[in-house]
């Protein structure tokens, strides 16, 4: 769920005067509470800019000097925070530098979802003509099974009003 800047900075507010905050429809209590903590946290390094959308994209270079912070001893979290990034996010790229290097890092599309594949699509008239055939057969051989069925039926009923 997105919020906006001015709902995280009175958020923020609050929870730095001690106020309550309640809890917006759909989010659990401690999974907000924590929320409000990591805004609280960018906001103490960045200010009200770490609280707004859009951040620009970290260059190579600056990714490795975070993972320069992080090998002298900085937690990914401090080191994520300061930056106004989620450390999660941090820990990835750095993995992805200690296993394959610049390159991998390169190769990252920064900022940008992968593109959904489009599925070729189906002309409706066609795929609808189709199944109202395939009901049809269907109906066709349940309607010739009740046909041999009731036959059979009648047939044993006569022989045993025979046998009587």
């Amino acid at each position: 769920m997105k919020y906006s800047k001015e709902f995280k900075l009175e958020c923020v507010k609050k929870y730095k005067n001690g106020d309550y905050i309640e809890d917006p429809p759909g989010m659990k209590h401690n999974g907000f509470r924590e929320q409000i903590r990591k805004w609280a946290k960018v906001y103490d390094f960045l200010g009200e800019a770490g609280l707004e959308h859009g951040k620009p994209t970290l260059s190579i270079e600056e990714r490795l000097e975070l993972f320069d912070r992080v090998e002298s001893g900085e937690s990914y979290r401090s080191v994520a925070f300061s930056t106004g990034i989620g450390s999660d996010l941090l820990i990835k790229w750095h993995r992805i530098y200690l296993e394959r290097g610049i390159d991998g890092l390169k190769s990252l599309k920064r900022g940008k979802r992968p593109s959904m594949t489009k599925k070729p699509k189906k002309d409706k008239n066609k795929s609808e003509l189709e199944s109202l055939k395939e009901e049809n057969e269907y109906l066709k051989a349940e309607n010739e099974y009740l046909k041999k069925l009731s036959a059979l039926v009648q047939k044993r009923k006569a022989q045993e009003q025979k046998k009587k």
